[in-house]
């Protein structure tokens, strides 16, 4: 074995033993995307992590700033609420099924429905149906609370006249 080719092994092998602990694991994970705190804990023991690794890792995460679920939850639902263009009832269901607790889902989608502006995105939208009929189904399957569909329309409406 030539020095190229040693060196390459050396490399490999020590790379391989950074990746293998807990919080090094986590805050790569972490460097594509804000996560959950129950979802980062499920990556980790699917890794092969003991349950006190992980307890640990994600405490220590939590102590230096990088795990907020409240802070994730409020960057979910702004970001499918903006650019997906989902309602308070669908981004609800979503969170709920990545293990958010119910307070924290209240307060990020309230929170998140006092930064956005429906009546801008929803003027554009408009114009791809024929009737106030159809948008209005199309906004009650895409997860918006009927109450808040009539409040809507209404403020479209009465912008154009």
């Amino acid at each position: 074995m030539d020095y190229y080719q040693w060196r390459k092994k050396n490399r490999r092998r020590k790379r391989n033993l950074q990746t293998k602990k807990p919080l090094n694991y986590a805050l790569k994970l972490l460097k594509y995307r804000v996560r959950f705190e129950d979802e980062l804990r499920e990556r980790l023991k699917k890794q092969g992590f003991a349950d006190e690794e992980v307890e640990s890792t994600i405490n220590t995460l939590k102590k230096q700033g990088y795990l907020d679920d409240e802070k994730a939850a409020y960057l979910f639902a702004l970001d499918e609420m903006r650019l997906k263009l989902f309602g308070p009832r669908v981004v609800r269901m979503k969170l709920k099924s990545l293990g958010v607790d119910e307070e924290i889902i209240e307060r990020a989608i309230e929170k998140a429905l006092e930064e956005i502006d429906f009546h801008e995105e929803l003027k554009r939208l408009k114009g791809r149906f024929k009737d106030r009929w159809e948008l209005r189904d199309y906004l009650y399957r895409r997860g918006f609370d009927p109450s808040l569909i009539e409040e809507i329309l209404n403020k479209i409406d009465g912008g154009e006249e």
